[in-house]
């Protein structure tokens, strides 16, 4: 395993001590953690891209469709991440946030999961490097470890009515809002 993976795996846990500090104390200083932990990953992650071989060619139309399609779910994760919830509210304040339930958050309660094993899988494609396929299956698979502990731990301190949205709204899915 090269030690890219590993690095990225790192990210998540700065995500995850970042959510711990805003569930928490709420220090300034920890406040940098997700930065640094978004940086690691995109790190980690070009140079996963950049190392490995190319052993995919889908052609000119396939590639610039895979581009668009990836560009496309970067998109929506950069609104999932930082718009579809006020910046200030989601990585400035503390505990007892404002809940957002409806647009993407009216989904599943973890949408960005989806949006960036679908920036990897497209990215990979484009590229043709089943290497950095691998490395986002990898990713994914830590965001989805990182998603359970927000949803268990993290986010019922966080954001008032939790539990409530946890019991109408899917976890990882979009498969429509439960009824109780």
């Amino acid at each position: 395993m090269s030690k890219y993976y590993l690095f990225g795996a790192a990210a998540f846990m700065l995500f995850i001590l970042y959510d711990y500090n805003q569930a928490g104390s709420n220090r300034k200083s920890l406040k940098l953690l997700f930065p640094a932990g978004i940086v690691i990953l995109l790190f980690s992650s070009v140079k996963i891209a950049v190392d490995a071989v190319v052993v995919y060619d889908f052609g000119y139309k396939m590639t610039a469709l895979f581009w668009i399609v990836a560009f496309a779910f970067f998109a929506v994760l950069i609104y999932t991440l930082f718009f579809a919830v006020p910046f200030d509210s989601a990585y400035v304040q503390g505990s007892k946030q404002k809940l957002k339930t409806n647009g993407v958050y009216g989904m599943c309660r973890h949408p960005g999961v989806l949006f960036l094993a679908g920036v990897y899988v497209f990215v990979a494609l484009a590229l043709g490097k089943r290497d950095l396929l691998v490395g986002g299956a990898f990713f994914t698979f830590c965001n989805v470890i990182y998603v359970i502990i927000q949803d268990r731990y993290i986010f019922p301190r966080v954001f008032e009515g939790y539990d409530e949205y946890k019991r109408t709204t899917h976890f990882l899915l979009p498969l429509g809002h439960r009824h109780l």
